[in-house]
Formats: C-alpha cells, sequence, structure tokens
C-alpha cells in the first residue's frame, strides 16, 4: 500500500527539515505532531501523508530510487500543512488530528507564523535534493504554481460561504484547494526520476484524484459516522461548507439557501431535503468518474505493473475510507 510503503521515509525527511531552535522550531513541529507547545516531543507525525507518499512512488514508478526525492515530498507536506493552519484560523475550527489547532494552542499571531515559516521551510527544502540544479528549479516553481492555485481556491471557497455556489463553481474551486497539490505531488516525482516530459499528464491526474478525495470527503462531513470520522452527523452543515452534494442540491432547490444559513435549527429538514434530491447518490457518481479519470490517465504513464496494482489499491481505499 503506498501510505504504508513511504511513511517512515517521509517521517525522518520532516524530523531533518524541522531541526531548528527556539520558538521557530515548536512553531513548526507543533501542527507536525513533533512537538507539544512547551516544546517536548508530540505525539508523532500525523494525518495520511498522501501528498508527500505520491511523490515517492511518481518517481519510483518511474524508474527513480525514492530517496533523492525526499526533499520535495517533504516541502509538498509542509505547505499542505501551512494550508491547514491558517485554514484553522479562517474556519475557526478548534481542532486538528484530535490535537488543538495552532492558533488554539498558540494565539492567531503565532499561528499566522507558524504557517509563514512551513511555507518557507518548504521552498528551503525543496533546495537541498541532491539532484541537477534544473530539476530543482523545476520543482520550485511546480510547488510555487501549486501553492498559488490552492490559495485561490481558499479564496473562491471564503467567497462562496452564504451563496448558492453551482456544481461548476464548486468543482472549480476543489480543483484549485485540492487537486493542485495532489498534481504537484505527481510531477514532482516524474521530475525527480529524471522523466520531466510526463509531468503535464501527471498534474492532470493529480487534480482528477484531488476532486474524487475532496469529495469524498464532503460524503464523510456529512453522512459519515460520528465514531470514525470524529464528528457529528452533519459537521459540514454546522460549518456552513461549501461542498458537493450542497451544491448540486442548491442547483435543484435553490429554496434550501435560507435553511443551510442556520443549520443548527434545521439539520433534520436539511437532510430530508439532501436525500430527496439525491445529492449523496451524486456525489458518490461524480467522485467514481473522477476516480476512472484518474485511472484513465494513469494508462498514459509507463509505470510497472507492481506500480499498477498499487495505485489500483490505493484508488479502492480512497473510495472505501470511512474517516
Amino acid at each position: 500500500m503506498i501510505l504504508e510503503r513511504y511513511r517512515p521515509l517521509i517521517a525522518k525527511a520532516l524530523e531533518k527539515a524541522t531541526e531548528l531552535n527556539g520558538a521557530l522550531a515548536v512553531l513548526v513541529r507543533y501542527p507536525l505532531g513533533l512537538a507539544e507547545p512547551d516544546g517536548s516531543p508530540g505525539p508523532g507525525i500525523g494525518g495520511k501523508l498522501l501528498r508527500p507518499s505520491l511523490v515517492l512512488f511518481s518517481c519510483e514508478a518511474l524508474g527513480g530510487r525514492p530517496e533523492p526525492a525526499l526533499p520535495f515530498a517533504a516541502a509538498l507536506e509542509l505547505v499542505h500543512n501551512f494550508s491547514l493552519v491558517h485554514d484553522d484560523i479562517q474556519d475557526g475550527d478548534e481542532f486538528r488530528r484530535g490535537r488543538p489547532s495552532a492558533w488554539k494552542a498558540f494565539g492567531v499571531g503565532q499561528a499566522i507564523n507558524a504557517g509563514d515559516a512551513l511555507l518557507a521551510l518548504a521552498l528551503r527544502t525543496a533546495l537541498l535534493a541532491n539532484l541537477p540544479s534544473e530539476a530543482k528549479v523545476m520543482a520550485q516553481e511546480l510547488l510555487s504554481l501549486a501553492t498559488l492555485q490552492m490559495i485561490e481556491g481558499q479564496i473562491l471557497d471564503l467567497a462562496g460561504e452564504g451563496k448558492a455556489l453551482g456544481v461548476e463553481a464548486y468543482l472549480e474551486m476543489a480543483r484549485r484547494k485540492t487537486g493542485a497539490l495532489l498534481g504537484c505531488a505527481f510531477a514532482l516525482g516524474t521530475v525527480a526520476a529524471g522523466r520531466p516530459e510526463f509531468k503535464e499528464v501527471s498534474l492532470e491526474l493529480g487534480e482528477e484524484l484531488g476532486l474524487a478525495f475532496q469529495i469524498k470527503d464532503d460524503l464523510l462531513g456529512i453522512w459519515g459516522d460520528p465514531e470514525r470520522t470524529g464528528k457529528p452527523v452533519g459537521s459540514d452543515l454546522l460549518r456552513k461548507k461549501r461542498s458537493f452534494p450542497v451544491s448540486f442540491a442548491l442547483e435543484k432547490d435553490p429554496g434550501l439557501l435560507p435553511l443551510l444559513s442556520a443549520p443548527e435549527k434545521h439539520m433534520a429538514e436539511i437532510l430530508r431535503r439532501l436525500g430527496e434530491l439525491g445529492a449523496k447518490e451524486a456525489a458518490k457518481e461524480e467522485m467514481e468518474k473522477r476516480l476512472k479519470g484518474a485511472e484513465k490517465l494513469a494508462q498514459e504513464l509507463p509505470w510497472p505493473s507492481w506500480a499498477r496494482a498499487e495505485f489500483s489499491e490505493l484508488l479502492s481505499f480512497l473510495a472505501e475510507r470511512e474517516a
């Protein structure tokens, strides 16, 4: 399984990348799970490490060794954590991976500093790769562009709050907010492997996978099992998050908008209307469409049989995961 194969390598690379001193070290290591607010050791690296795992997988599947690609993988995970720290501030989320979010632990000002430092550290880390200079320049360009696209997605997400965001507008937002970094992951792998001729198709592949991943998150955010997700049924509705099911339902029934503006009062009615409109089924269908799109694009890459088997296993995991 891709997520298990590379995790130890990535964890060590992140440990090394965040070997800093003083308060700065605590601020960048806390969101990763490597430190507590008082500087003592944290519970360990959290999250699925999907993005950095895909960097190493893409590299190895194209004939490269994963070790030289580790700085690129670590850099991408640092960018991802930068976005999470800032997103938690903007969304007011008090917990991340079962711990107080950075702004709850350190205050908003210091959490902004933590996010800024993670981004700067990401760009520095990518430059430490033991690869040709042209590969490192290409990686910096990919990381910078993907970060800008991700930020643009967050801008679109915030701008859509309280509005009847349609399916196309949702997909445009999600392709940037989630798809950009997953596309970057596959593309960074092609660069590390010395096969940049496959960069463009890899970007597209990752974007499709990112859309599927985000739509699955949307499904879990409304109908997920609270014992698995750690969140109540309808948690994304309570946060007034614009997800695929909500965007689909609003296109069918704009009259939902007033209910969605006060979800704590109308949760049962919102869930009933989403069910009647077929929002859950439509989201599953769109997710499957994007997974098939990713699988089709993967056929354009000269991966060996082991890589195709592991990628198929990953697609199944992403479709069936419950948290």
